[in-house]
């Protein structure tokens, strides 16, 4: 398998050779996903501003994005994303988020938004139909994230928070790697991009931990993505939420979220099923 990360193409994604399936494994080609993505986005009447695709140099493992021509928030705009894999190392994923117009960094949803399947039975049919859900409800998944930015505008950390948020990040958690860590430390010095807040805003500060993980692999971008959104929120207390929209239960972020080297276990699949577990049980008649 090929380790290495690279920027990618449509049409590479479409023509990388695939796995054969079996009783117990179902293969979800990138090309439907990109196929489907595309002309559940037209139906709704989003304009596809920019497709941008990852993967590793087999293409066995791929992440899309598509930025959209969407809402008026002068910070954002709505994003669809997507990753997908041949070799059995992570879950069909995809997700309603957000795209920085400054900097293009990702922000991710973490209680909501986003749907994983393993690749098994009707997987590609089931996966059909969440990628139309999540796009049916994009406008109340992508308003939450205005709401939640605006919030972080608002909170001021102080050197010791910031400190003790970034360790928790990389020590408690493992949400970060150490090249990332001083990335963000590279940038809390010497910032990139002019976000529209107090520097010392946790806005910034989310924004700065986003640009580093634009190095993530794909098999772990999304989630890293997304836990990083559901630990800041959790830690700050931020709750808002749009009206009449349903919010899953959070699933408690266990010791280790997630191992930067996409070779290591991936911790995340376990947090996965426990979210899936979760949302059935609540699913369950009492």
């Amino acid at each position: 398998m090929g380790k290495r990360t690279i920027t990618s193409t449509k049409q590479y994604l479409i023509n990388a050779a695939l796995p054969q399936a079996t009783k117990t494994y179902t293969v979800i080609e990138h090309g439907f996903i990109i196929s489907k993505t595309l002309e559940a986005l037209a139906a709704k009447g989003f304009e596809v501003k920019e497709e941008l695709y990852r993967c590793n140099e087999t293409a066995e493992i791929a992440q899309g994005t598509y930025n959209l021509n969407y809402g008026t928030d002068p910070d954002m705009g709505m994003m669809f994303a997507w990753v997908n894999s041949y070799d059995k190392s992570t879950k069909f994923k995809c997700s309603i988020g957000a795209h920085v117009y400054i900097s293009g960094n990702r922000i991710l949803p973490g209680t909501m938004g986003s749907w994983i399947r393993k690749h098994t039975g009707t997987a590609d049919q089931e996966a059909t139909k969440k990628i139309d859900e999540q796009i049916n409800d994009a406008d109340a998944y992508f308003n939450q994230l205005v709401l939640d930015k605006e919030n972080m505008k608002g909170i001021i950390l102080t050197t010791q928070q910031r400190a003790e948020t970034m360790g928790r990040l990389y020590f408690e958690h493992k949400l970060l790697g150490t090249e990332q860590m001083s990335l963000v430390r590279q940038e809390i010095q010497k910032p990139s991009f002019a976000y529209t807040a107090d520097k010392d805003s946790l806005w910034v500060l989310y924004n700065h931990i986003s640009h580093a993980l634009k190095s993530s692999h794909p098999k772990i971008w999304m989630d890293q993505q997304r836990m990083v959104h559901w630990f800041l929120t959790d830690l700050f207390g931020i709750q808002n939420a749009v009206p009449n929209m349903t919010i899953p239960n959070v699933v408690t972020v266990p010791e280790t979220v997630v191992e930067t080297d996409p070779k290591q276990t991936n911790i995340i699949d376990a947090i996965a099923e426990a979210e899936q577990e979760s949302l059935q049980s609540n699913e369950s008649p009492n």
